[in-house]
């Protein structure tokens, strides 16, 4: 305990005045009375006040002393030291990144975990008129609760958090919490994080604390894994970073396949890295790399522990070119991973090609069959059929037209990086079909048509590319790529390579499936629902780095497996885990500030209530007089 104002303390002098005056009480004048039987207590009174006696016990003396220390200890302000408590309008900013799943703790708790317990006691401290807003901070900042002075309800919500494997938007968190203070009285932003915000961080106008977690920087990560295909060979770079303060030892394993391939002993300075490679057998499909720390290495961070490469393309999607030849196609699908191309110069010669199966089929200058096969169908150039005196019911060909400067491009993902500038086309076809929406077109006709006929996904060129300079523009492997990831079943927009935590992936269902089984790195299965109007699916589960398998299935088949991708956590931002005692707001540096950082706790008001309680006890004595010669008697 200790004083503000310890300079009041020598108030307490004024117990002496009151002491003498019990000391010297006052002098009776002497009467002369006829008997002294019924004067006993008026004797016993005056004993009592002869001066300079002896004390006796007396409980008004006690009191007023009491009284008089009361005021005095009231006076000198006694404090004392406890946790400090924040209160007010509370904002705060709960850091929900990848680098607060670093177990840097005693106990082996993570940063998330100590940053849970930081906000509890905030919530425990709060008082009746304090509110609280509660956002995470995460790939996505979002409200969890509030404003509310409800604690249970704050507790709830905490309980369903966890860490998200993505580098947090601190950005949009803070222009989310200038949001919600705009209009609040006297607001206060808790920020509590390791305090890796790399971001240049807004002003905000209120009082801003930050509370750290978090204590150590050592941690290995693989910061990079790619491969390449090298003639029957396959070349396998894996990048080891240490962003520890000391070297690292660690055993460096790579996995074909699920099985065991290589492993070997690797040593990195801090604050470096290092690059390592192998020459893997060309008919794998899936490559995984993971590091194992050895020795007296520490690594507080799991997550960038593995990472994975698809080097295969899984189920080569099978694909009937029936056209007179076309030497630009056949060299495209070559060159275009996970297809497998046949070519024959007539529908009427698919029988020759033993009977098989085909998930897509192109028809290049060619009469269309009528109906069109079970399956995903490009045409080029369409001609009319000599059999029912046009073309397929579903696609009408009405005439040709030679303005073929396109003026108009649908916002749409098959055209995504496209650049139709300075393409020339001498004539095209124009086409009416049902079912199929222009993508790109000309004041006088579509030039690019796509949708679903009966179930089966279309695409409709309305030209020769011979009779135009497509296939010489760097615009041709770019847009046949994206249509046909399109026509592909199960196939994702977003390479398997660029996938990063929490990204959504476009999936596209095969028009024959009735359900589309995407299976988690963790064996967990999500069941999306396919039907004929089904576009493409927007997969958001991507949290988990991994594998993810999708599959298709219909109602008399078990689930075949159409498409693969791989997310993996490469942010160096938050391998970098070495945690920071000050952010810098605006144009300010905020320094930490720990729940338990202490406080002063003044407790002046209660001495004081003591001393009116007591006075009121003193008074309450003095005007009962039985009472008072009752205690004065014992």
């Amino acid at each position: 305990m200790s004083f503000l104002t310890p300079a009041a303390l020598a108030l307490a002098l004024l117990a002496i005045p009151i002491i003498l005056l019990y000391m010297l009480r006052l002098r009776r004048r002497r009467q002369v009375i006829s008997s002294t039987i019924l004067w006993r207590e008026l004797v016993r009174d005056r004993s009592a006040n002869a001066p300079w006696q002896r004390l006796q016990r007396n409980i008004l003396l006690l009191l007023q002393l009491l009284i008089l220390a009361a005021l005095v200890v009231a006076l000198a302000r006694p404090t004392f030291s406890s946790p400090q408590r924040i209160n007010g309008n509370l904002i705060v900013l709960l850091d929900a990144s990848a680098s607060m799943t670093a177990t840097d703790s005693d106990d082996g708790v993570s940063r998330f975990d100590q940053a849970l317990d930081q906000t509890r006691r905030l919530i425990d401290g709060l008082g009746g008129n304090d509110q609280m807003t509660l956002i995470t901070v995460g790939r996505l900042p979002m409200v969890i609760g509030g404003p509310t002075n409800d604690g249970q309800l704050l507790r709830r919500e905490l309980s369903s958090l966890a860490p998200e494997a993505a580098s947090p938007d601190w950005v949009a968190a803070f222009a989310l919490a200038a949001g919600l203070a705009q209009g609040t009285v006297d607001p206060r932003l808790v920020i509590i994080s390791d305090g890796s915000l790399s971001e240049a961080l807004p002003a905000f106008a209120g009082n801003v604390m930050f509370m750290p977690v978090g204590r150590s920087a050592e941690n290995l990560a693989i910061s990079t894994l790619g491969s390449r295909a090298s003639n029957d060979a396959l070349e396998l770079l894996v990048g080891v970073t240490n962003f520890g303060p000391a070297n690292s030892e660690a055993v460096l394993s790579i996995y074909v396949d699920e099985q065991l391939f290589d492993s070997r002993r690797i040593e990195i300075r801090p604050e470096q890295d290092e690059q390592f490679s192998w020459t893997l057998p060309g008919d794998v499909n899936t490559v995984q790399a993971a590091i194992v720390p050895t020795g007296d290495t520490v690594d507080y961070l799991a997550l960038d522990n593995q990472a994975w490469v698809l080097a295969g393309r899984g189920k080569s999607e099978r694909v009937l070119l029936v056209s007179d030849g076309n030497l630009f196609l056949e060299r495209l699908f070559a060159v275009l991973p996970g297809y497998e191309l046949t070519r024959v110069a007539s529908i009427d010669d698919i029988d020759n090609s033993e009977g098989r199966a085909f998930e897509l089929y192109i028809f290049d200058g060619v009469p269309i069959p009528d109906p069109l096969p079970a399956a995903n169908v490009l045409i080029f150039d369409p001609q009319p059929s000599s059999d029912i005196g046009g073309v397929s019911p579903a696609i009408a060909v009405t005439g040709v037209f030679t303005d073929t400067a396109v003026t108009r491009m649908a916002d749409d993902a098959r055209l995504a990086d496209v650049d139709w500038r300075d393409i020339n086309i001498a004539q095209a076809r124009k086409v009416e079909a049902g079912g199929l929406i222009p993508l790109m077109a000309s004041d006088e006709a579509p030039l690019l048509l796509a949708g679903e006929i009966n179930g089966r996904r279309v695409a409709v060129f309305p030209f020769d590319l011979a009779a135009s300079d497509l296939p010489l523009q760097i615009a041709f492997p770019v847009i046949m790529a994206n249509i046909a990831a399109w026509l592909s079943s199960g196939s994702t927009w977003v390479a398997a390579d660029e996938i990063e935590p929490g990204t959504i992936v476009t999936l596209l269902p095969d028009a024959r499936a009735e359900s589309m089984i995407v299976t988690l790195p963790n064996g967990e299965t999500r069941q999306l629902a396919v039907t004929a109007d089904t576009g493409p699916i927007l997969f958001d589960e991507t949290s988990l780095p991994g594998v993810y398998v999708v599959s298709t299935q219909d109602s008399n088949a078990e689930p075949t497996q159409s498409g693969r991708f791989a997310v993996n956590f490469f942010e160096p931002g938050e391998s970098r885990i070495a945690p920071s005692n000050t952010i810098d707001i605006g144009q300010r540096e905020v320094s930490s500030t720990s729940d338990q950082t202490p406080g002063r706790q003044e407790v002046w008001p209660y001495v004081l209530a003591v001393g009116l309680l007591l006075l009121l006890i003193e008074w309450w004595i003095t005007y009962h007089r039985g009472l008072q010669r009752f205690l004065l008697k014992y």
